[in-house]
């Protein structure tokens, strides 16, 4: 029996103390890592937002550039060269189209 009690290891306070440390630092490293790839999360959106509102304010300046060139001012000096005219209202037809279904 003696043999047994030796191999037997106690339970001491500087292996509480140590093992309390360790799940401490293991707590603290999953906090870090935790908050760092929350800060790279949000550095990422922000500038995704700002590349959407870039985006955004091109396209409505595109769709501004399309509809001024698509107005009668702009279109009716192009027609009358190609000898298009404006239709009066006795050549203006109104076509109806059924919904397919």
């Amino acid at each position: 029996m003696p043999a047994t009690n030796r191999q037997r290891v106690q339970v001491r306070g500087r292996h509480f103390v140590l093992a309390w440390t360790i799940v401490f630092l293991a707590a603290t490293g999953a906090i870090v890592v935790r908050s760092r790839t929350a800060f790279e999360a949000t550095n990422r959106i922000g500038k995704l937002q700002e590349e959407r509102d870039r985006l955004r304010e091109a396209q409505a300046d595109l769709q501004s550039r399309i509809a001024a060139l698509k107005s009668r001012p702009v279109l009716g000096p192009k027609a009358a060269a190609l000898g298009l005219h404006t239709p009066s209202d006795s050549e203006s037809v109104s076509l109806r189209v059924e919904r397919a279904r």
